[in-house]
């Protein structure tokens, strides 16, 4: 038999080295404080197997030219790990982390000393929908009585006719309905008369128009009212920082004729990501004067705008660094980034 590693913790070549319970607990008890989870001092986190080997903290079956060994085992204040501060590892944790490494530097698929984090998946699918209960035959509602029904939720009380004409106005064009519509509404006796209303203001058109519109065109006034939204979402300034020297340009024609059309969704997306002239200013961001970080570049805004806008996900901390407040890579932001230019080159 084979003997590895110290001189009085000796691991036998042929002994099981059990990486959860044998490793995990060394490296949580003196690695993690600084180099794991959401901390990476000197630029080294030991999260991922990945991580471990792309810094060159560890070569698999070389533990003698593994510079984590090295650190363990300094006896130089300066640069000994943990610091001086901390205790060192004793010489039995010593020898497992040298039979780790010399064995391969196993690692369980998945595990991670990072934060783990729910990620909802992005495929689009079709959900099941509940059985429909009474006359309320909306997917929405379906879902909603299904699950107050599981959780022994009673139904909210319906909101009265003038609170339901004011929110509905407000939410579709952005304007109180006139007193004298209000009146009439509250007045009808009409029980189909809140969903005659939903359609009539989505599917007014100029020329008919909709007194709750107060007598101005529904398709400009819904425009106007939800021009202010995307405005802020797309980041679509009228002044500022670019303008000066033309390193930016606005989207707003495109944008305010898109919201009159009602432009579907995914045409709407398609042409923000793989735009015309008129609505490139989305993609492109800011032109900056002089010599900047790459992560202010425009492929990089590129991808900080498109996946803060439409995926609901923050990559500027990975435009420099993997992120250390979730689990996106400098990698993945780099390879978004590189679709404008993919998209040009396809053309």
């Amino acid at each position: 038999m084979l003997l590895v590693a110290g001189p009085q913790w000796l691991v036998a070549e042929d002994q099981q080295l059990d990486f959860a319970h044998d490793v995990v607990p060394i490296i949580k008890k003196h690695c993690v404080e600084c180099h794991g989870g959401r901390e990476s001092k000197g630029g080294f986190s030991i999260n991922t197997r990945k991580l471990v080997l792309e810094s060159e903290a560890a070569v698999p079956g070389k533990s003698a030219k593994s510079r984590i060994i090295e650190l363990v085992t300094s006896a130089n204040p300066k640069e000994q790990m943990p610091p001086k501060q901390k205790p060192r590892l004793n010489e039995k944790e010593i020898s497992t982390l040298r039979t780790w490494i010399d064995r391969g530097l196993s690692w369980e698929a998945g595990f991670t000393f990072g934060v783990n984090a729910y990620e909802p998946p992005l495929k689009p699918r079709r959900p099941q929908l509940p059985p429909v209960s009474g006359d309320r035959t909306n997917p929405l509602d379906r879902i909603i009585d299904a699950y107050q029904t599981q959780r022994k939720l009673a139904r909210p009380q319906q909101i009265e006719d003038a609170a339901f004409l004011r929110r509905i106005t407000l939410d579709v064009v952005g304007l109180l309905p006139h007193p004298d519509h209000l009146q009439r509404f509250v007045a009808d006796t009409n029980p189909a008369k809140r969903a005659a209303l939903v359609q009539q203001l989505l599917g007014a058109t100029a020329a008919e128009g909709h007194p709750a519109t107060n007598g101005v065109d529904p398709d400009i006034t819904f425009a106007e009212h939800w021009l202010t939204f995307w405005n802020d979402l797309l980041r679509n300034d009228y002044a500022g920082t670019g303008f000066i020297t033309g390193g930016r340009k606005q989207i707003s024609k495109w944008l305010y004729q898109s919201l009159v059309e009602n432009k579907p969704y995914d045409q709407f997306v398609r042409e923000l990501i793989s735009p015309t002239p008129e609505a490139a200013g989305f993609i492109q961001g800011i032109r900056w004067r002089g010599n900047v970080n790459a992560s202010q570049r425009q492929e990089l805004q590129f991808a900080q705008n498109v996946s803060q806008a439409f995926l609901g996900i923050n990559l500027k901390c990975a435009s420099c660094h993997d992120s250390f407040i979730d689990r996106w890579t400098l990698e993945e932001t780099y390879s978004l980034a590189q679709v404008p230019r993919s998209m040009r080159t396809n053309r």
